[in-house]
């Protein structure tokens, strides 16, 4: 099937979603409840947390997450995805409307401010891109994947649409995102509580990131920062994401006077798509040369 049928078909689906949830088998939380537990969770906190009315059965969020998640380019370049040049423009505001916060991340970390920028955009055009999913609720139902009976009737129910479902490579991907979102509900759970909110309170993407550089759980439970010095972390706070991104790119290689190569990679650790570094890069690149030329009038 080609992109845009795929697309029209994925549609179509998540128009008729609800009704298609509740025909999708038994409740696959049971499963998941005693998974918590094994990971060391309250077994009274778990049982809250799945059995709460903000946590449903969605099939389009595996659908989306399975077939959906990774970066795409652009009709014009394969290589590099579709980027709207006002958000450049937007990214040349942002940093100098930020400039004090994003100069004490590249003191802190070394990472200059456009590349803090130009992750941003993709991810969450500088914070203003809406985040609809309920997290909890979007790990929940990868993590329903674990269920055997659950998933064989995904397979069922969804082979015609997507015959890639039924094969042994799409069984072992479902396996094994399962396995990651019980992990990352694990984390979820600890950044609530240092939060002292209700886990079910935040918001994200279909695919379990937060804030406005879209970390996971348990990237955000390594690596993030108290930017803004009140005493708490949080993916949601701008400053703390602009210093948790600093972090974790430092982390992993990046470095302003390094090669090349060396600045893909720490991108690729970021979002393991060939796409996505290169349309980091490409903003990196074009945030800079407006900086240089800006100097040199000077």
């Amino acid at each position: 099937m080609n992109r845009r049928g795929a697309l029209l078909v994925f549609i179509v689906f998540f128009l008729a979603w609800p009704a298609l949830a509740q025909a999708a088998g038994d409740d696959p939380r049971a499963a998941v409840e005693e998974l918590l537990v094994a990971e060391g969770l309250d077994p009274a906190k778990v049982r809250s947390l799945l059995q709460d009315s903000r946590v449903s059965v969605r099939p389009e969020i595996v659908l989306k997450n399975l077939f959906f998640s990774k970066p795409k380019g652009s009709g014009k370049d394969p290589d590099v995805m579709e980027i709207d040049p006002r958000q450049i423009e937007r990214g040349r505001e942002f940093m100098k409307e930020n400039d004090a916060v994003l100069s004490d991340v590249e003191r802190r970390f070394g990472t200059s401010p456009r590349i803090i920028t130009a992750i941003l955009i993709i991810e969450s055009r500088l914070g203003t891109y809406p985040m609809p999913y309920n997290v909890v609720n979007a790990y929940a139902n990868l993590a329903f994947m674990a269920d055997p009976a659950y998933w064989e009737e995904i397979q069922s129910r969804y082979g015609d649409a997507y015959p890639e479902i039924r094969s042994d490579a799409a069984a072992a991907r479902a396996k094994q995102k399962a396995k990651w979102a019980v992990r990352e509900l694990y984390h979820l759970s600890q950044i609530a509580d240092h939060l002292g909110i209700d886990p079910l309170s935040l918001s994200g993407s279909f695919a379990g990131a937060m804030g406005p550089a879209q970390f996971i759980p348990s990237s955000f439970w390594v690596f993030g920062m108290d930017g803004n010095g009140d005493g708490l972390a949080d993916p949601s706070n701008m400053t703390d994401a602009n210093f948790s991104m600093g972090h974790y790119l430092r982390k992993f290689g990046w470095a302003e006077n390094a090669s090349v190569e060396q600045k893909r990679r720490a991108i690729w650790h970021y979002n393991r798509s060939r796409v996505y570094v290169n349309t980091v890069m490409m903003l990196y690149e074009e945030l800079g040369r407006k900086n240089h030329q800006e100097s040199t009038n000077e």
